[in-house]
């Protein structure tokens, strides 16, 4: 099974290097508390069955000149995963709000993971499908000369159908993704009837350790590398170093390569650490020229309670008897 995950891994890079358009996925700085969104084969690799809400605020304060008020990005992504021992699987989902200038983006995902225990690990294949709706509004736009026909004034929606798989390798120590998004490339046409604006394959890598420097001390190094062509701005690569202390506290440094450095903070309440809330803050050091020099994320998540495998004694009382 080690030899079929290298071999899927393969096949997913090769294929999503080939590509040759800009996708719509957002970013996200504390990706490593998002499994789900960036690999449908995470779904209930936690354990647990978790709830979570993340606001990102990308280059706060941009503004371009040629649109109205406004046109900075924001998004909102809203995930949930639980996993299914009955069938030896998880299923998650997930659901997002972007917002850049007059683009935005929206998309529903049910992802499905079949996971298979072996020696050390569990290793997981996972599917996903849900719909992509993009929009476009040509109204925001301040043409320099009111009344130019090749300025769209409408506002326009589409949504089509979006496939994506994965495949998601754990330990107690360490894990590794590789999951390829928009297989069936969709294709809009927003600006006008002639012209398509496909959303080509992406590829995502995640990987992470976990090591104990300490009593209360836990130290986790980790990277998201999602390949991307030049068109798009090049390969993004993520950095990441968080420490957790007492296993309640936690904090961290990144680095987005030739993009930002981020610095992250949070902190686990309620017992069994059910609620985790996060906040991440990114200070632009490349292209300040185009961007605005930071951005903010916050996170709240919510796990559930584990269930309760033992069967309940039966209490006899003589007032329920007839």
């Amino acid at each position: 099974m080690i030899r079929t995950f290298y071999v899927f891994a393969f096949v997913l890079t090769v294929s999503a290097l080939t590509v040759s358009a800009q996708t719509t996925d957002p970013q996200f700085s504390l990706y490593m508390f998002n499994p789900v969104y960036y690999n449908p084969g995470a779904a209930g690799s936690e354990g647990v069955s978790r709830f979570q809400l993340t606001h990102r605020t990308q280059y706060a304060g941009y503004q371009p000149t040629v649109i109205d008020e406004g046109g900075g990005q924001s998004t909102q992504l809203f995930s949930f995963n639980v996993p299914l021992a009955k069938i030896k699987g998880g299923v998650g989902i997930y659901a997002f709000n972007d917002r850049f200038g007059p683009t935005t983006s929206q998309a529903v995902q049910v992802s499905y993971a079949y996971r298979l225990a072996l020696k050390n690990g569990t290793l997981s294949l996972g599917v996903q499908g849900g719909l992509l709706n993009r929009g476009f509004d040509g109204g925001q736009y301040r043409p320099g000369e009111p009344g130019d026909p090749s300025i769209p004034t409408g506002r326009v929606n589409q949504a089509r159908p979006d496939i994506g798989v994965g495949v998601y390798y754990n330990t107690t120590d360490y894990w590794i993704g590789v999951s390829a998004k928009h297989l069936n490339q969709p294709t809009y046409s927003l600006v006008t009837d002639r012209s398509t604006d496909p959303v080509y394959r992406s590829l995502f890598l995640t990987a992470g350790y976990r090591l104990g420097v300490g009593y209360n001390l836990d130290v986790q190094p980790s990277v998201l590398v999602q390949y991307a062509t030049p068109v798009a701005g090049g390969t993004t690569v993520n950095v990441n170093l968080l420490a957790t202390y007492d296993n309640r506290f936690f904090g961290g440094l990144s680095y987005r390569l030739q993009d930002a450095l981020t610095a992250m903070l949070g902190i686990h309440l309620l017992p069994n650490n059910a609620l985790r809330f996060g906040y991440a803050f990114d200070f632009v050091v490349g292209s300040q020229e185009a961007k605005s020099p930071t951005s903010h994320e916050v996170q709240l998540a919510y796990s559930l309670p584990a269930p309760d495998a033992r069967k309940r004694p039966i209490i006899r009382t003589p007032r329920f008897r007839y």
